[in-house]
């Protein structure tokens, strides 16, 4: 507002050197300007505190998701106030400019409200709140009023995912679904009878002091493991590095892996974790207490790569070596074409004579979006061709998995968490695991 009155005032001069009485109305137009100047100052500093500030913060952040902020603020004075806020935002969000206008009442108080997306784990820092305080009628000066609210908080893998996605819907279906079962026979080490040993069974269960006593062979018989090992792997190599949406693969696929152990958990399965690089392989046995959850959720949060050429043989003597019993693994990674498979599928084939492998990799929605539209130009013409070859690779990859007797799964990256889970659920119904 200051400035249109000072340019009615710069015409009005102008207009003096024709017509005095234009001159004689600039300067009292002026004068004026500089009174209210005066008044709205000597109100706004008139008051030791103006104003009260204080920021309200979640306990933690979600990755990848709008996480809501609040300001409180409260008018100490007798004036209505017009505000404009600037936050001192963490370095992480990347947000260099940043304002809210708002107006408070006299003597009244206002919740104001923002939402930020962060799109990497780690420890976010919020420093000073600024205010530009002028009177709501006036609005010819400002009070600059500082707030030191330093905030630090920690951004932990999406939790927020949970309230959006239809995971216990999905849980509790598959559990109504298989409340009535059969009980099978199988290899645990829960015990069901001893009887006669008939050809085909398996001879290491052979209970050789029943069978003296008895004069034949007899048979320790087991009921069916009805808790399985579920293992998430994660790829940490270069592959994962592509960011789609400010975050990359691999925050997609930690934030996948959340996902899928919670409903794991909430099957009554058991829950664990593998990561693989190039230099090493950390590793969370398979636990099906829920208390298990919060340290699958931890040791995502801290997870730290270089992103080098990940190490697909490393990962397989990792898990021979590890994982005696049959378990599934569902294999968060990414391949470029069809080549970086077949360098990497001997290992995978290996992995899948031991386990059940369910390998889940990313189709780049952007070129998926893109093939989509409808080409208006030669140049989109040939845009859209290469892009269909990009996608096409992907059904290349997929069949080369499914030839080799493994599991595969393509989803774009924001679709991760409710597929991988829909597959899960896929195979515990037709009971491949």
């Amino acid at each position: 507002m200051l400035k249109w009155v000072l340019g009615i005032c710069i015409g009005l001069f102008c207009l003096g050197l024709i017509l005095e009485f234009s001159f004689i109305v600039g300067q009292l137009l002026l004068f004026l300007l500089s009174l209210a100047v005066l008044v709205e100052i000597i109100l706004l500093y008139s008051k030791k505190e103006l104003l009260n500030c204080k920021r309200v913060l979640p306990n933690r952040l979600s990755n990848g998701d709008d996480n809501s902020v609040q300001l409180l603020l409260r008018n100490n004075s007798n004036l209505p106030l017009k505000l404009s806020i600037y936050e001192d935002l963490p370095v992480l969000l990347q947000l260099r400019i940043w304002k809210i206008d708002v107006e408070l009442n006299r003597q009244g108080s206002q919740s104001v409200s923002y939402t930020v997306r962060p799109t990497q784990r780690g420890v976010y820092t919020w420093y000073n709140t600024y205010i530009i305080t002028q009177v709501a009628f006036l609005g010819f000066a400002g009070r600059k009023i500082t707030f030191e609210n330093e905030n630090t908080i920690s951004c932990y893998p999406s939790f927020e995912q949970f309230k959006k996605l239809p995971i216990n819907a999905l849980v509790n279906s598959y559990a109504e679904m298989n409340s009535t079962t059969i009980r099978k026979i199988g290899q645990s080490l829960e015990f069901e009878q001893i009887k006669n040993y008939v050809s085909g069974d398996n001879y290491r269960h052979i209970n050789w002091k029943a069978s003296a006593k008895q004069g034949r062979l007899m048979l320790n018989q087991y009921q069916e493991e009805r808790s399985q090992d579920i293992y998430t792997v994660i790829d940490m190599g270069r592959a994962m590095k592509m960011p789609f949406e400010q975050q990359t693969l691999l925050d997609y696929a930690i934030n996948g892996s959340v996902a899928l152990s919670k409903a794991v958990l909430d099957t009554k399965d058991k829950a664990g974790l593998i990561t693989f690089s190039s230099k090493d392989c950390t590793y969370l046995p398979a636990r099906s207490e829920y208390k298990h959850f919060s340290v699958i959720n931890d040791t995502l949060y801290n997870l730290q790569t270089d992103f080098l050429e990940s190490d697909f043989e490393r990962l397989y003597k990792f898990v021979r070596f590890k994982i005696r019993q049959r378990s599934l693994l569902v294999i968060f990674t990414n391949f470029d074409s069809i080549n970086s498979l077949k360098r990497n599928l001997q290992y995978l084939k290996a992995i899948a004579q031991y386990h059940l492998v369910l390998v889940v990799f990313f189709e780049n929605s952007e070129i998926v979006k893109f093939s989509n539209e409808t080409a208006t130009t030669l140049r989109e013409i040939y845009s859209k061709t290469i892009g269909k070859h990009f996608l096409s690779q992907n059904q290349l990859i997929l069949k080369e998995l499914v030839n080799a007797g493994i599991q595969g799964l393509i989803t774009q990256p924001h679709l991760l968490s409710i597929q991988a889970i829909n597959q899960y659920i896929q195979i515990k119904r037709k009971q491949m695991i």
